[in-house]
């Protein structure tokens, strides 16, 4: 089936093509090259936004997000040599503290060991003390222009390290899950193919790409959770959504929800029962603490200091009577008189 190919050099857009052979033939000529070569880099462009350079030009192909969202899943599916790679990578714990890195952050810049491209997929396998693999990360930008990288010094433990980050290539990565389990450990690694010890990066292949990838299963960072709505807008006014990084918090949002569960826990809203398999694992975290109490080196509590609510009854937590923040049970008892009246 045909889907267009919108071509874009170097942020413009050149054309957009019925099909990908419409868009190959489009670009060989724009190129002078052959129509067999121009496949793949149209293809991973537009399933993986991953840009195709040449000579000094950015190309990029885009597709309708359902077309690439269903290519994707059937490259991935048959091996296809134009899917996403998979990566084992080594982080070193005594040299940068990604478990506090990953609390208050859900993208971080990291080395850039291999040619990682967007789409990419990086298992980070802590060293040390732990020897285990701990966080799912996905690529978003093989590669970061050096005066963007932000190193995040408070995370480094080993000054000397540090220093010589500032000449490292990088690539910009988002946490997709993390998991704290003995089976992810080396020994166990070892039984599934791994040879000998991780000490830089490799790519992951079959049975041990298998068994890894199967204790990671959500995407943590996948919604935004909104901690402040902007009120009375003009219509046509640009609606604005702060978000407070504590809410953010994708580590301390699952424990969170493994705690409590993923159903609203003032009005009892669960949303996969209400709508269906679109409502799955949906939920807003709440910041029961006062945010003008959270100070920046904060240390959130998953289970103290969060607790899942629906979207409405967040809003209504973050709505001030008399200056004052209604807590989960006033919420909760306003709603139980409300329905006892209505009845």
């Amino acid at each position: 089936m045909a889907s267009p190919i919108t071509i874009f050099k170097n942020d413009n857009v050149m054309v957009t093509e019925t099909s990908i052979q419409e868009a190959a033939r489009f670009l060989a000529n724009h190129l002078n090259t052959q129509v067999s070569k121009c496949y793949d880099p149209i293809e991973r462009s537009y399933v993986y936004n991953i840009p195709y350079i040449k000579d000094e030009d950015e190309y990029r192909f885009v597709a309708p997000v359902s077309i690439a969202s269903k290519r994707r899943k059937e490259l991935e599916e048959r091996g296809h040599h134009n899917a996403r790679r998979v990566w084992l990578v080594p982080a070193n714990p005594n040299e940068y503290d990604l478990e506090k890195a990953f609390s208050r952050y859900e993208i971080l810049d990291w080395k850039r060991s291999f040619k990682y491209e967007n789409g990419d997929i990086l298992f980070l396998y802590v060293s040390g003390n732990v020897k285990k693999v701990r966080y799912k990360v996905e690529v978003i930008e093989g590669e970061v222009k050096t005066n963007d990288v932000y190193h995040n010094k408070m995370y480094w433990l080993d000054k000397a390290k540090f220093e010589d980050s500032k000449n490292w290539d990088w690539s910009r990565v988002r946490l997709v899950d993390e998991n704290d389990t003995a089976e992810l450990s080396l020994n166990r690694l070892r039984n599934y193919g791994l040879k000998g010890n991780i000490q830089g990066s490799m790519k992951l292949t079959g049975e041990l790409q298998d068994y890894i990838m199967s204790f990671f299963e959500q995407d943590l960072t996948k919604e935004y959770y909104p901690e402040e709505v902007v009120e009375n807008l003009e219509e046509g006014q640009r609606k604005t959504i702060k978000v407070n990084m504590y809410e953010r918090n994708p580590i301390a949002r699952k424990k969170c929800v493994e705690h409590y569960g993923i159903q609203c826990q003032v009005c009892e809203t669960n949303f996969e029962k209400t709508y269906g398999d679109v409502g799955k694992d949906f939920i807003h975290v709440h910041h029961i603490k006062p945010l003008h109490e959270i100070q920046q080196e904060y240390i959130v509590d998953p289970v103290k200091d969060l607790i899942p609510v629906c979207p409405n009854c967040h809003a209504m937590l973050h709505r001030k009577e008399d200056g004052e923040y209604l807590t989960i049970e006033q919420l909760k008892n306003r709603i139980f008189n409300t329905s006892l009246v209505e009845k």
